[in-house]
């Protein structure tokens, strides 16, 4: 079980490679055949089901239930949040926006929690998740990039920072990768090629 303490659950696939990757989906979110070709292809560590127009408990569900098949941790964004789906999922992902007190309540069900945080203030805000996303790295819809300089900083307040926001190459990723940063999220670095 998550505490805040910073101790994450004990799963044994949490940590299946040393770079974490984290897909977000868009909205609409991906159908299933795309869902297992992203699967199947990257391999990601968490799969975030995220549709900012709502969907169906139970096309959430058969989403959940797919991300499972293929041993990633399925991840559900707290705008999708039903109770009844707490069963299917390893985790919550909560926006900036959200009570810093949704940590705990998580943590009592024994799910993983990660925040999106985009200023120091919200990283030290959200010092008890067990993972935070830091963006926007990069350039990312009109965003500019805070670099990856930025990412020290961050993971001096939270040592589980995941970069986020115009990761869409296998370079950025492998930069990525020099930094303090423990994975990458992204939308479209998962939809290329699939």
């Amino acid at each position: 079980m998550s505490t805040s303490t910073g101790q994450l659950p004990d799963k044994k696939r949490l940590f299946k490679s040393p770079f974490l990757s984290y897909f977000i989906t868009p909205t609409p979110p991906v159908d299933i055949e795309k869902l297992t070709q992203i699967l199947s292809c990257y391999s990601p560590n968490f799969v975030c089901y995220r549709n900012l127009k709502k969907g169906t408990p139970s096309q959430i569900h058969l989403f959940l239930e797919r991300v499972k098949e293929f041993n990633a941790l399925p991840i559900l964004h707290y705008r999708n949040w039903i109770p009844a789906l707490l069963p299917f999922i390893e985790g919550v992902h909560l926006p900036s926006s959200a009570d810093p007190k949704l940590v705990e309540k998580f943590h009592h069900y024994g799910k993983i929690v990660i925040v999106s945080t985009h200023t120091l203030e919200e990283v030290e805000k959200f010092k008890n998740a067990d993972f935070i996303t830091f963006s926007p790295i990069f350039d990312s819809k009109g965003r500019k990039g805070l670099g990856v300089k930025i990412l020290e900083k961050i993971a001096q307040l939270h040592p589980r920072v995941i970069g986020l926001g115009g990761v869409i190459s296998p370079e950025q990723v492998e930069l990525l990768k020099t930094t303090p940063a423990i994975g990458f999220a992204s939308i479209r670095y998962f939809l290329q090629g699939v």
